[in-house]
């Protein structure tokens, strides 16, 4: 199996952020990506599935596309959608289940628009006629047939044909808008595809028009922040993060969440507030879509243990993984604090204040409550190297006291709720 090498491992452990380790660990992400699709295939032919042919064909289009345009394909496989629908359809062909793999041939037209390549594939569509070219579009034809040749961006099937424009709506066809945060770098913004998250009931329908202004500005500028404050965070963000899915927004502020199935996602509520919080959302799911990587291949804790802990963050009781979830990223926070809050004053001092400790909370019950693997044992003494670092920076007797009623009074209202704890 596919691991990470030491040096990552430790530099996830002890380092605030590492390029290169990230670089790591979305290299392996989509090698695996590229290894389900392959696995798509031979499990359909394997299980006789009625598609098995389909999904072959529309494999070997994918890997001659590769062949000649290996840059522009590679960014087709990289979208965090297709590692999610080839996951789901592995899985459901293991358990004869409803996906069809037969919607591989959406890849291979989706690699051969963004390669300006000429092919021919016949894809099946949507039950409600439709067909999303993961990373790139929807299409909404008005035929039905799926014998469909693309050169240079048109689809012509006959009865129907359309443009994927990568920059604009078209007839029949909806483009995933690309949001240009900094000079050679980008992200698809996912409205659309099926396959965009994990929870459904979570993500919001298709952008208006009029919500595009708020993520084209506001990202940006939280972006400098992220550039000129923490470089490395950038760096890393960069690495691995190649979609935003818009997700339903919280009464205040703003709802951010990161998820294993789609690596490279952050799914996240309409920007607003100042740039200096929206900069923490990527620090903050960064560190979630680096643990999500290293614990699918190094098992940090022991999952027999299925008991429910205080967790200062969360309003529920948490098993072992997500507690540790929980402590790498907001350790991430502590660090994005420890250097952003001489620029932010009192409230970015309380936040520093609050969540060092929660942090150090945290690991305490993981070690106490024996949750941890050996490896977990040793990442969590690279995570205690780095919480050291963060509660040793001074801080003013009101940012203490703030920080610790914040914590009381969350953990007052826990109690309230799930009765008192110890752990």
């Amino acid at each position: 199996m596919t691991t990470v090498s030491d040096k990552t491992f430790r530099a996830l452990a002890e380092e605030p952020a590492n390029a290169e380790a990230a670089e790591e660990l979305n290299g392996i992400q989509v090698r695996r990506r590229i290894g389900l699709l392959r696995g798509v295939v031979e499990e359909s032919r394997l299980s006789g599935h009625p598609d098995a042919a389909l999904a072959d064909a529309a494999h070997a289009t994918l890997l001659a596309l590769e062949a000649d345009a290996p840059a522009a394909v590679g960014r087709i496989l990289q979208h965090p959608a297709v590692g999610a629908w080839a996951w789901r359809t592995f899985r459901s062909l293991r358990a004869r289940g409803q996906e069809r793999p037969a919607r591989l041939a959406a890849v291979a037209l989706a690699a051969a628009v963004a390669s300006g390549a000429s092919c021919r594939v016949k894809a099946l569509l949507d039950d409600d006629g439709g067909l999303m070219l993961p990373g790139l579009g929807r299409l909404a034809p008005a035929g039905t047939s799926g014998e469909i040749e693309v050169a240079g961006g048109v689809l012509d099937a006959g009865d129907w044909s359309a443009e994927a424009d990568p920059a604009a709506d078209g007839p029949a066809w909806q483009v995933l808008h690309r949001i240009r945060i900094d000079d050679g770098f980008s992200v698809t913004l996912d409205d659309l595809d099926p396959y965009r998250w994990p929870e459904p009931n979570r993500v919001t329908p298709r952008l208006a028009s009029e919500d595009l202004p708020a993520w084209r500005s506001l990202l940006p500028e939280a972006w400098h922040v992220l550039r000129e404050n923490h470089p490395g965070v950038a760096e890393e963000v960069v690495a691995i993060v190649r979609a935003l899915t818009p997700i339903a927004a919280p009464p205040e502020g703003v709802s951010s969440s990161s998820a294993r199935e789609t690596f490279g996602t952050i799914a996240m509520s309409a920007p607003k507030g100042s740039p200096a919080w929206l900069a923490e959302t990527f620090a903050h799911e960064i560190q979630h879509a680096k643990l999500d990587a290293l614990m699918h291949l190094v098992p940090l804790v022991r999952y027999e243990r299925t008991e429910t802990y205080y967790a200062p963050w969360r309003p529920d009781p948490r098993p072992a993984h997500g507690l540790l979830q929980g402590a790498y990223a907001y350790l991430g926070v502590t660090e994005f604090w420890q250097r952003q809050h001489p620029y932010e004053g009192i409230r970015g001092r309380v936040e520093l204040a609050r969540w060092r400790e929660g942090v150090r909370l945290v690991l305490d019950t993981l070690e106490n409550e024996r949750l941890l693997t050996s490896a977990g044992i040793t990442f969590v003494e690279g995570m205690r190297v780095r919480l050291g670092t963060v509660l040793a920076e001074a801080l003013d007797e009101e940012a203490l006291t703030a920080g610790r009623k914040a914590a009381d009074g969350h953990r007052a209202s826990w109690e309230a709720r799930h009765g008192s704890s110890d752990r």
